[in-house]
C-alpha cells in the first residue's frame, strides 16, 4: 500500500482531523476542543532534562492557559507507558502533577503529519508549538531546537495577543504589552485606500498614516502584564 504524503498545515488553515492515543485516552482532534483554543506541543523524548523542565513549566502555568479558554496537549514519539511512567516520576520527585494529556506517537505518524520530526533523527521530535483557535484554525507555529527549552510566558503572551486581535481587529507591536515605541497600546492595521490613509492621523495618534495606534483595553493590558510577571 502506497504511503500517503502529507503537507505541513500552515497558519490560517484548518488543523487536520486525527484521532490520537494519549495518557487520558483516545482524543479526536480538533473536535475534542470544539469552542476552545488549544496548544499542541511536541518534545524530543520522555526522561530527558530539557523536556522535564518544560513540562513542569507548562503544568505550573496550566490554569493560566485555562483562564484563556485554552487546553494543552503534549506529544512525543514515546509510548503511552513511557509517558505515564515519566508523568508519575515528575509527580513523585518534583511534586508537580501534569494535568494535560500527552499524545503517544511511537510510529511517528502524528509527528510526520505535523512536520515535527527532527531532520537529523527520524525518532526525535523537535520542540514544535501549534496554537489553534476556537474555530480549529492554526494561528501560530513555533519551532525550537532540541537543545533549547521554550519560554512558556512567550507562548502565553502570543495566545493572549491573538485573542485580543480577534476581539478588536488591531495588530500587535513587538514585545507587547511593553513596546519601546507605543508602550501597552495596540496598532491599527494599515489603511487599504488612499482616502483612508488621509484620514488616519486625524482619527488616531501616530507617526505616519501607516503607523498609528490606539489605547488597549485596560483590563486586557493588566491581564497580559500579569501573565508575563508571574
Amino acid at each position: 500500500m502506497e504511503q500517503q504524503e502529507f503537507r505541513l498545515p500552515l497558519i490560517g488553515e484548518k488543523f487536520p482531523e486525527m484521532e490520537v492515543d494519549t495518557t487520558q485516552g483516545k482524543i479526536k482532534l480538533p473536535d475534542a476542543f470544539a469552542g476552545k483554543w488549544f496548544i499542541i506541543f511536541s518534545h524530543p523524548g520522555d526522561f530527558t532534562p530539557v523536556c522535564t523542565t518544560e513540562f513542569v513549566s507548562f503544568a505550573k502555568k496550566y490554569q493560566e492557559f485555562k483562564n484563556l479558554n485554552t487546553e494543552l496537549i503534549g506529544l512525543s514519539v514515546d509510548s503511552t507507558i513511557s509517558h505515564i511512567e515519566w508523568v508519575n516520576w515528575i509527580e513523585q520527585n518534583l511534586k508537580v502533577e501534569i494535568p494535560f494529556p500527552i499524545i503517544a506517537d511511537p510510529m511517528g505518524n502524528v509527528a510526520k503529519r505535523l512536520g515535527m520530526l527532527h531532520a537529523e533523527s527520524s525518532t526525535s521530535t523537535v520542540r514544535a508549538v501549534f496554537i489553534i483557535d476556537n474555530r480549529g484554525i492554526v494561528r501560530l507555529i513555533m519551532y525550537y531546537p532540541l537543545e533549547l527549552g521554550r519560554n512558556i510566558n512567550e507562548i502565553l503572551r502570543s495566545l493572549k495577543a491573538l485573542q485580543i486581535i480577534d476581539k478588536t481587529g488591531s495588530v500587535m507591536p513587538a514585545n507587547w504589552p511593553n513596546n519601546e515605541i507605543i508602550g501597552d497600546n495596540v496598532l491599527n492595521p494599515p489603511p487599504r485606500t488612499v482616502k483612508d490613509s488621509k484620514l488616519r492621523l486625524g482619527q488616531f495618534k501616530g507617526y505616519a498614516w501607516w503607523l498609528t495606534y490606539k489605547e488597549a483595553d485596560k483590563k486586557e493590558v493588566e491581564e497580559a502584564k500579569k501573565l508575563l510577571s508571574s
